[in-house]
């Protein structure tokens, strides 16, 4: 017999046991006590005896019945009173040597208090309680009961000061402690449901449930059953096959569809024992007529639980069930953030792709469709220009070009870690070359003092250079192209000047797109001056943006 799978949150069979054995401790001891058996030890022998046999009842009710146990909470807890002012007239008010397990009793009065109508009514019982013992010890001593002063002053000492010690831990007890519900970071919405119900069955001992899941902006409704032992399915209905189904509240309750009858918490988190007040369509469908339903509400999803063959059930099971829930939730809502976050990511990658596009493929095409138009109208016009000179110079920039974007592709590949590069002044230099050679213009770099950073970065600021170039000839008609990089504190200056129209009063509000992207992406700043004699763009880029945005 698996006794922590038989008491394990089943307070309700703990205090039932735990009043059967004092009960008949209390009648064994009382009967073999040395004093004369007189009317008044007799008269206790049945008092017990009763009390006795009435703990053995609600033995059998604790096991077999969640729902009659919670009921009778109060009126069994009202004869526990009377049983412990009726064991105090017995064993003090007759002259026997039988010490009386009334700490025993008054811990269990408290703590039954505790476990089935919350602290504050366990601290009245208490009080109470305590009142009824020195009020009837008063009443003895004065018909002249032969009581010993001094003991029973020293009960009633002890009652006093162990009442608030029991209400403290009742106040401060804890909820049910379960492990965490720890799927893997890459689980689907399959398998995290799955896992979700097996998590829930295992912790409360089912053999078998039901699982309802629904997207928030979504009609459908996924089920997850399993049986237990492996008998898992899956399948999709929409609202109108299950209609009302999560139309239950926020709290878990215990369920009896055939007896009609409900265990729910209520607002204050006691257990309260009530007759059904409507279906439970989940349940229904599955076929379980008994058992634990969990709402369940996550940040993009809302879902049920249940959960059925739990054996002997109790009011501690609606706690289980919150901390169940709780643990769920939270896994759907780590799930979703950690989708939601791929996404993103996903999304700043085609994002970085698009520009890296932009930047090069688009530009060496418009670049090349440039150069060719111009051949065409040298030819045209009958120029001294050798076409094959010029056919030659475009050959040779597309060459560059396609060197770039296999770059490009390679870096896609290879981790941009493992990749190595040539220093970022020769770097830039021979980007500014083959750009300028590409438009058929004159360009320069200078830098300051030698600079260092991170290769991500280099990537980026070539990209700039390179959009900037390709910006200044098509939409400035630019013919030469000035840039400078210098460090600057937590990053680097890029500065763009050149000789062309300025950009048209359109785009002169709105800062070149691909620029402005990502000159934001990286955490940068850009400042964009343009007017009719050139265009002037200032860019900032911080060293930490190569950490915070990976390639």
């Amino acid at each position: 017999m698996d006794l922590r799978a038989t008491f394990e949150h089943r307070s309700g069979r703990v205090i039932a046991a735990l009043r059967c054995a004092l009960a008949f401790v209390f009648l064994v001891a009382l009967i073999f006590e040395p004093a004369i058996f007189n009317e008044g030890l007799r008269q206790g022998v049945i008092l017990l005896g009763s009390y006795l046999l009435m703990s053995l009842v609600l033995v059998a009710v604790a096991w077999r019945s969640w729902w009659l146990d919670q009921r009778l909470a109060l009126p069994v807890l009202l004869v526990d009173v009377a049983a412990f002012i009726g064991s105090v007239f017995v064993t003090e008010g007759y002259d026997a040597d039988f010490t009386s397990p009334f700490l025993a009793m008054f811990a269990l009065i408290v703590l039954s208090a505790t476990l089935r109508l919350g602290s504050a009514s366990a601290a009245r019982t208490g009080v109470v309680v305590s009142l009824l013992f020195i009020l009837l010890g008063l009443v003895l001593v004065s018909a002249g009961f032969p009581i010993e002063i001094y003991r029973f002053s020293r009960r009633a000492f002890y009652m006093v000061a162990l009442l608030p010690v029991l209400v403290w831990f009742g106040i401060d007890r804890r909820g049910p402690e379960i492990p965490p519900l720890e799927p893997p970071p890459d689980i689907g919405q399959d398998r995290l449901c799955g896992a979700a119900l097996a998590y829930a069955m295992k912790a409360t001992g089912a053999t078998h449930g039901i699982l309802a899941w629904s997207e928030s902006d979504e009609p459908w409704i996924e089920l997850y059953q399993s049986g237990g032992s492996g008998t898992d399915q899956q399948r999709r209905v929409g609202p109108d096959e299950l209609p009302g189904w999560d139309e239950i509240g926020d709290r878990p309750r215990l369920f009896d569809l055939r007896r009609r009858r409900i265990l729910v918490l209520d607002c204050s988190g006691r257990a309260k024992a009530v007759r059904s007040d409507g279906p439970l369509p989940l349940a229904s469908l599955s076929g379980i007529a008994e058992g634990l339903v969990l709402p369940l509400a996550s940040t993009a999803h809302t879902g049920q639980i249940v959960l059925g063959g739990i054996r002997g059930p109790g009011a501690d099971f609606l706690a289980l069930g919150q901390a169940i829930a709780r643990e769920i939730e939270m896994a759907a809502d780590r799930a979703t953030a950690t989708r939601l976050e791929r996404e993103r990511a996903v999304m700043r990658e085609r994002g970085a792709i698009a520009r890296d596009l932009h930047d090069s493929v688009a530009q060496s095409l418009a670049g090349a469709c440039f150069r060719l138009e111009a051949l065409r109208r040298t030819v045209s016009d009958g120029a001294s220009t050798t076409p094959a000179e010029e056919i030659a110079a475009v050959r040779d920039a597309l060459r560059g070009e396609q060197a770039q974007v296999r770059g490009l592709i390679e870096a896609l590949r290879v981790p941009q870690g493992l990749s190595t590069r040539p220093p970022l002044a020769d770097d830039l230099q021979r980007t500014i070359a083959d750009a300028a050679a590409h438009w058929n213009i004159t360009a320069s770099l200078s830098t300051e003092v030698p600079i260092t950073i991170p290769g991500r970065l280099n990537h980026e600021l070539r990209q700039l250079l390179r959009e900037a170039v390709a910006n200044a000839v098509r939409h400035g008609h630019a013919t030469g192209v000035i840039a400078s990089l210098s460090p600057a504190a937590g990053g680097v200056d890029l500065v763009v000047s050149d000789n062309g129209m300025g950009f048209a009063s359109v785009a002169g509000d709105t800062p070149p797109w691909s620029i402005s992207e990502r000159v934001s992406t990286l955490g940068g700043r850009l400042e964009v001056r343009t007017g009719p004699d050139g265009t002037r763009l200032a860019i900032f880029l911080p060293l930490a943006a190569s950490l915070e945005q990976p390639k």
